[in-house]
């Protein structure tokens, strides 16, 4: 796979060559996949090779983590047992039709969209005769507090794709694998995932973890929340607590030492929303009290105060050149994401 991205974080891509006849294409495919996993695969043909035979992999990795996506064509694959592979490895299964994984000497259908841990400490083998799409996360367990017996009963849960911590947390990560500039925030996306697997396992050991090993997870879960409901004039520091059920001191700790705070990134959010409205042809025209209110905030007091702290102007002049406002919602939509 090729290199793409700074040292302190790869994204890799491979594409099989197209110029290759059809068993040339899986050769080459089955000499690459065996050398590019952990724990070797064999890959057998599951019948004659199809003229579109034309798998594909990406993958970002960074301190602690790697995040691979296979677009695997039609084959069936075998491993031997790994008991001193130190990673934590979480599949979600997008596409896998007809496609059979067996872990335990009798094969079992897997039925996508699936996400689970897979235990590779013993022997197994996958069967995709129509091919299969699988997202594999692979986390260090080190200081997760997951022991060999612990990882043998997260296996055990077959389906994790309706669990609040996956879905809220690691689902916008792991269908992020291939989007462009990803390797530049690999080390933040390192802590952020650690964190959410440890969360993810303790819940479903039933295992209080350190309260600093969540923290990243946590002000994730923040932000996202605060993405979804900013515009909601009644929403308050109290009311965020509330809802992640942690007081106003421990959630205002989660951003100390952040460039945003949480009133800071409440009024940059609301500011962006007032300007994306301020430009939009349906919208421009509204008065100013409907553009506050749908922005989220109290009062159109509150609305101007905002702007002319977030691009030193007011309504009016804001107004007055579409190019300008275009310029500062770049901008702020750039600090959100910092």
């Amino acid at each position: 796979m090729k290199n793409v991205g700074p040292d302190h974080g790869f994204r890799r891509l491979y594409d099989v060559p197209a110029r290759l006849s059809p068993s040339q294409r899986f050769e080459h495919w089955r000499h690459w996949y065996g050398q590019a996993v952990d724990t070797p695969v064999r890959l057998e043909a599951t019948g004659p090779v199809s003229l579109r035979f034309s798998p594909s992999a990406a993958s970002l990795t960074g301190p602690g983590f790697s995040l691979i996506e296979l677009r695997n064509g039609p084959a069936a694959g075998f491993w031997g047992a790994n008991p001193d592979l130190n990673d934590l490895r979480l599949a979600y299964f997008v596409k896998a039709p007809s496609a059979t994984y067996d872990f335990s000497g009798e094969p079992a259908p897997i039925s996508a969209p699936r996400i689970r841990f897979l235990d590779l400490s013993r022997d197994g083998a996958f069967r995709a005769p129509a091919g299969m799409h699988i997202i594999q996360l692979n986390v260090d367990r080190t200081g997760i507090g997951v022991d060999g017996k612990a990882m043998k009963r997260l296996a055990e849960v077959e389906n994790l794709i309706q669990h609040p911590v996956l879905r809220s947390l690691l689902m916008p990560v792991l269908l992020n694998c291939r989007a462009a500039g990803m390797e530049a925030h690999a080390a933040a996306s390192g802590a952020v995932l650690r964190s959410a697997v440890t969360a993810l396992a303790s819940s479903l050991l039933a295992v209080a973890a350190e309260p600093a090993s969540l923290e990243p997870a946590r002000r994730l879960a923040v932000r996202a929340y605060l993405d979804r409901s900013y515009a909601s004039a009644d929403l308050s520091a109290e009311a965020i607590a509330e809802h992640f059920h942690i007081s106003r001191r421990t959630l205002f700790s989660l951003f100390e030492g952040e460039e945003l705070g949480i009133g800071a990134r409440l009024r940059v959010l609301r500011a962006a929303r007032a300007l994306e409205l301020l430009l939009g042809q349906e919208w421009r025209h509204q008065p100013v009290d409907w553009i506050a209110a749908r922005a989220g905030f109290s009062n159109t007091q509150a609305l101007r105060r905002a702007l002319k702290e977030t691009t030193g102007l007011g309504v009016r002049e804001l107004r007055e050149n579409a190019s300008v406002m275009e310029g500062h919602l770049g901008r702020l939509r750039q600090t959100l994401r910092a």
